[in-house]
């Protein structure tokens, strides 16, 4: 689109130098995708990354990580192997590991392998296990 011209005739010159290519990003030592306070988005964000939205999805999300701030709010679905909310989630969590901090506000469904939630921490909403227990509970025997 844009090339130097070494011509006299003003003829753009194709770029002898090959394009850069991107290396494909490590999910653990990348900085994470950060959304600002003054974000809004209306729509959907999927990455195998991490994602911090400290403003406000309107839509789902799909990352790594997924870390709301105490300003954050996400209307939707969160889908990651990590999930830490400090701020406000409304919708479904689907999840490895959920931790919920003492400034969260959750009104969601959760399905997660382990929950963490702190004290003060506001949640309504069901929570269920991904993986069944690993040692079944046996009815208790009633005695005559």
């Amino acid at each position: 689109m844009f090339n130097k011209t070494n011509s006299p005739s003003g003829a753009a010159s194709p770029s002898k130098t090959p394009a850069p290519t991107m290396a494909p990003r490590a999910t653990s030592s990348a900085a994470p995708s950060i959304l600002g306070r003054d974000i809004v988005i209306t729509g959907d964000i999927k990455t195998d990354g991490d994602v911090q939205i400290d403003g406000r999805l309107d839509g789902n999300v799909t990352a790594g990580t997924v870390t709301i701030g105490e300003q954050g709010a996400v209307n939707g679905t969160i889908t990651a192997q990590n999930v830490h909310v400090r701020g406000k989630v409304t919708g479904k969590v689907n999840s490895i590991t959920v931790e919920l901090a003492e400034t969260a506000n959750v009104q969601a469904d959760l399905t997660q392998d382990q929950l963490m939630i702190a004290n003060g921490a506001f949640f309504d909403g069901k929570c269920a296990r991904k993986s069944t227990s690993p040692t079944p509970i046996k009815a208790a025997k009633k005695s005559a």
